[in-house]
């Protein structure tokens, strides 16, 4: 059943018709008009062109059908990455983080405003009570009167009555803002819980680097103590001593580097927990988070209604709907309505005695007739916003598709490029291992051995940021596809 405010204007219609049925026909074009304009406006989603399937996952259609596997976005969080740390971590900051504490009191500064909103659809009632005793002249100049009056009741100030449905338009607008603030309130809670991912991930990959350069230092302090040896014995030259020695100074400065980022991603990650700065305790190695073999984003149409900024953008555009429609029909005759009922007496002492009963009814009715445009104006306003907000819809949905598809991508290849680097590190130890025999036996220059160790060094680091970007790689797709 449609509101109140939108089914008076149809009984309006036939009372009208019932008291002047002779000039109904002259009224009828008028009268459309009117019961036009009092019809909300109909809410229509901006047509997107939206594909039936990722196009990174078309190939794989057949084998999703088989396996029956779920769309990343429709898992809990705590399926993303099998970590328990992790999980401790996200509980603690989906408690304590500023970000999110602040979006849920947006929530309630809008639910706070849709309170005022709607508040205007009703009458209030005041309890009000005066009294005036006062002395002034009489009929007779040369003798004052003294006289009272008192008056104590219940009294509704001015109330709008929505015959139109123009309070209730922004009311409705109130309403889809509160929407929108929760929305967006489940993408601050989504993106901490990918920001909070992204982060442990970052610093397992920073505690593995550290781990590939300490035991390369040790090496490498080795290899300068024998190159030393070797130089006193007159076998090697002082130029394979300052090689070795700049060898092992890199694996220094890279250790301090490392150390650096590491306090840096502890800080950012205690930020995130609502804590001070500080160390973070973990025990987990990211070779240990087992790689997930494939990924399934489920159907692009279902985006729409999972991810929180869709979501958000869509309720403010219809809040933008609602405000339209109250603009338009700010033009239309605003009915008010003032009422009292009590008691009235001139003598206080009176005031309850039988036949002090006092009522009052006001009603009036208002229609602008030149406000210098303003009331345009406000249409004008309301409308452009309106078209602003489609765009931005449209825009959040193409930025939605290409985070999924980047996210895909990137799965995919980060994959195979792990595999080759596996088999790179492979061939980098065989070949330092060979280049050290090949040295020792006097068969090859240190620069050779120099070139192999720098070689396995860079490729063991390049494995371990490759092994966090698979991971990542999970994280990006689910906060892509609006979290589960």
């Amino acid at each position: 059943m449609p509101p109140l405010g939108h089914r008076l204007p149809v009984h309006l219609a036939a009372l009208l018709g019932a008291l002047v049925p002779a000039r109904l026909p002259a009224l009828l074009p008028a009268l459309a008009l009117l019961l036009a304009a009092c019809q909300p406006v109909a809410f229509v989603r901006p047509d997107m062109p939206v594909p039936e399937r990722w196009p990174r996952q078309a190939a794989q259609e057949g084998a999703e059908a088989e396996q029956g596997t779920t769309s990343l976005g429709a898992l809990p969080w705590k399926e993303i990455l099998p970590a328990p740390e992790l999980h401790a971590l996200i509980e603690e900051a989906l408690v304590a983080n500023a970000d999110l504490r602040i979006a849920i009191e947006r929530i309630e500064l809008a639910r706070a405003q849709y309170g005022i909103e709607r508040a205007a659809l009703f009458p209030g009632v005041n309890a009000s009570a005066a009294a005036t005793r006062e002395r002034m002249p009489g009929f007779d100049p040369r003798e004052n009167r003294v006289g009272e009056n008192a008056v104590v009741g219940l009294s509704m100030p001015a109330w709008e009555i929505d015959l139109w449905g123009r309070l209730a338009a922004r009311t409705e607008a109130a309403r889809r803002e509160v929407l929108a603030s929760a929305a967006l309130a489940d993408g601050v809670r989504t993106s901490l819980v990918a920001q909070l991912s992204s982060l442990y991930l970052e610093l397992l990959d920073l505690d593995a680097q550290h781990e590939i350069t300490r035991r390369t230092l040790d090496g490498r302090a080795k290899a300068l103590r024998l190159t030393r040896a070797r130089f006193d014995e007159g076998v090697s030259s002082i130029l394979d001593v300052r090689q070795a020695e700049s060898l092992l100074a890199g694996s220094e400065q890279a250790l301090a580097d490392q150390a650096r980022r590491i306090a840096q991603t502890e800080n950012a990650l205690a930020t995130l927990l609502g804590r001070n700065p500080g160390p973070i305790a973990r025990s987990a190695r990211l070779d240990e988070l087992p790689p997930r073999a494939r990924l399934d984003a489920g159907l692009p149409s279902a985006l729409l209604q999972r991810r929180p900024d869709i979501r958000a953008a869509e309720e403010s555009l219809r809040a933008a709907g609602a405000s339209v429609d109250a603009a338009r029909k700010a033009f239309l005759p605003r009915i008010t309505l003032t009422t009292l009922v009590g008691f009235a007496s001139t003598e206080l002492g009176q005031l309850f005695g039988s036949g002090r009963h006092a009522w009052s009814l006001q009603p009036s009715i208002g229609l602008p007739l030149f406000d210098g445009d303003r009331l345009q104006a406000g249409v004008e306003v309301a409308e452009a916003q309106q078209r602003i907000l489609v765009e931005q819809y449209k825009a959040a949905i193409r930025q939605a598709f290409r985070e999924v598809d980047d996210a895909l991508v990137a799965f995919e290849r980060l994959t195979e490029q792990r595999e080759a680097t596996r088999r790179v590190v492979q061939a980098n130890r065989e070949r330092l291992r060979v280049s050290n025999a090949r040295y020792l036996a006097g068969i090859s220059s240190y620069f050779e051995v120099i070139d192999a160790e720098r070689q396995l060094f860079d490729s063991e680091l390049g494995l371990a940021q490759v092994t966090r970007g698979v991971q990542q790689a999970v994280v990006q797709l689910y906060r892509a596809l609006g979290g589960g």
